[in-house]
């Protein structure tokens, strides 16, 4: 059975970025972990810090059992300041990650996402990008092997963003955009928070939109639309069927070593193989 590891800076980016995918995998048989990296302790508008943290975590729970996902790690990070957390020791964390888990696809922001403005993503992004190749280097971190660890290196490294410098690769997630749409508004704290700020930054601007404030208490109608139209429009400019709705990545094995290890690679007998990646295998 593969694994697969999502850094998620902040428990809603999981569902909202990947969820269709995550919850496709789960459904193959895939063990799907997700590592929450801080706590979200001030996403929400109305309550105290105590309150926040407990209805994220009880949020996320609710949209992990949706996806399938197997097992969720807290980091316990405080969110909104990751930017002053030493890079190298949030690169250590997800290099132990790797490690522990060993996962065969790891699903993280891209750290080349075009005008993101959120630096937990940054930093998640910049911090797992490291850790992608030093987590093979046995002089990083020996006290890893102290545990049992060893080396270890990922194939597939699934990135996501706001708006991605290139994608190279769409899950089509048509049949499991419902549990997408669940997930992402089982988060309710956090999607009430968002929807707050839009509706403070209207005010700003002289305007309001009503569909906003009557979201606020049930925003599972908004999120619908939003995600299938998001969806949709993925699968449209990367060539899939009209009726079809995908998530697109930045999907990368290998790099400019791909051609030449498709021609050479030979099964591993008994290991298993995983499924063809449309743009990398040819026999996809």
């Amino acid at each position: 059975m593969h694994t697969a590891l999502i850094f998620s800076p902040h428990a809603d980016d999981a569902a909202a970025f990947c969820g269709g995918t995550l919850a496709k995998l789960a459904a193959e048989g895939w063990n799907v972990v997700i590592v929450r990296v801080t706590d979200d302790r001030k996403d929400s508008v109305g309550m105290d810090v105590t309150e926040t943290i407990k209805r994220n975590k009880e949020e996320l729970l609710e949209a992990a059992a949706i996806l399938g996902v197997s097992e969720i790690v807290d980091l316990g990070y405080e969110t909104d300041c990751l930017a002053d957390v030493s890079l190298v020791a949030l690169r250590e964390r997800a290099v132990y990650m790797l490690r522990k888990y060993r996962p065969y696809a790891v699903f993280t922001f891209d750290s080349y996402g075009l005008w993101e403005d959120n630096m937990d993503h940054v930093q998640v992004a910049r911090a797992v990008e490291e850790a992608f190749w030093v987590s093979a280097f046995d002089l990083h971190y020996p006290e890893h092997f102290e545990e049992g660890l060893t080396p270890f290196c990922v194939c597939e490294k699934w990135r996501f963003a706001r708006e991605l410098p290139r994608t190279t690769y769409v899950e089509d997630i048509t049949d499991y955009i419902d549990k997408k749409i669940d997930a992402f508004a089982a988060h309710k704290t956090m999607v009430r928070n968002m929807l707050n700020r839009y509706m403070m930054q209207l005010e700003t601007w002289g305007r309001r939109v009503p569909l906003l404030e009557q979201s606020m208490d049930d925003p599972r109608g908004l999120l619908d639309a939003f995600l299938r139209e998001q969806a949709k429009e993925a699968a449209r400019e990367n060539g899939l069927d009209e009726d079809r709705l995908a998530e697109p990545f930045r999907l990368e094995r290998f790099g400019d070593l791909e051609g030449m290890f498709q021609m050479f690679g030979e099964p591993v007998p008994g290991a298993q193989q995983p499924p063809p990646r449309k743009g990398l295998d040819p026999d996809a």
